[in-house]
């Protein structure tokens, strides 16, 4: 059986079996991969420690005719605010299901793997919402899937001061273009520049961000119900969002 080592962040964690783990990882190498971590959850196993959400490890598998085993682990790094804050927790999750719910096994994302890795650090020290809002955007656009924010789809002109959106014509809409478009809603200039200041973002930009609170709740209502239609289901971490945070 061939083995292989990866550097990868635990994107999904499911405990099957009194002491098992199927971990679903997002790695550097290979993309995301699926594989079992026998044992794990008994105190003594060497892989407790490494086989939980939001840590980034090295790891080395198994590769099985039906599934890999993960057969070693180490932590590289270890971000326990995300687990002793809900609300970190929360919008964490909702980052990584976006990221699990929008990829596919055994492809080599580099630029989504790296993603990861820095939006880890911010979502443990910065505001957490905005963080996984940001890395939700910028995770879309490079997914080739993001709406267009800043120029108009039916006409290509720049959008300037208030206009419309629709996502089901995918993205913005001039007042020009309004009765051409379909089921749009307000996209104030304000909205605008906050995707546009997301989209942008340096991971390595100290700067703290403030947003308007308004504007904020509103750019995470609307890529929500964005993502959502893309999936054609509901996220499992909005619900936990508005049960226990909002």
């Amino acid at each position: 059986m061939e083995t292989f080592k990866v550097e990868a962040i635990v994107l999904k964690t499911d405990d099957f079996g009194d002491a098992n783990r199927v971990v679903t990882l997002f790695t550097k190498e290979f993309g995301k991969l699926e594989a079992n971590a026998y044992g794990c959850r008994r105190s003594r196993s060497p892989l407790s420690g490494a086989m939980q959400m939001f840590n980034h490890i090295s790891a080395e598998i198994t590769r099985g005719s039906k599934v890999d085993t993960i057969r070693d682990a180490d932590i590289l790094n270890f971000y326990d605010a995300l687990t002793k804050d809900l609300e970190r927790l929360a919008y964490a999750s909702l980052l990584f299901e976006i990221v699990n719910r929008m990829t596919f096994p055994r492809q080599q994302e580099l630029a989504t793997f790296n993603l990861l890795k820095k939006s880890l650090p911010a979502l443990s020290k910065r505001n957490p919402k905005v963080a996984a809002l940001i890395g939700a955007c910028q995770f879309m656009e490079t997914s080739g899937v993001q709406l267009n924010f800043s120029r108009c789809v039916h006409c290509g002109a720049d959008i300037e001061g208030d206009a419309a959106i629709s996502i089901l014509d995918g993205g913005a809409v001039c007042m020009n273009c309004v009765d051409a478009a379909q089921d749009i809603r307000p996209y104030p200039d304000a909205l605008r520049k906050t995707f546009e200041t997301m989209l942008g973002f340096n991971w390595r930009d100290e700067t703290k961000l403030t947003f308007n609170t308004r504007q904020l709740d509103a750019a995470e209502n609307f890529f929500v119900d964005y993502v959502q239609s893309v999936l054609g289901n509901s996220l499992k971490s909005v619900q936990f969002i508005h049960e226990f945070i909002n």
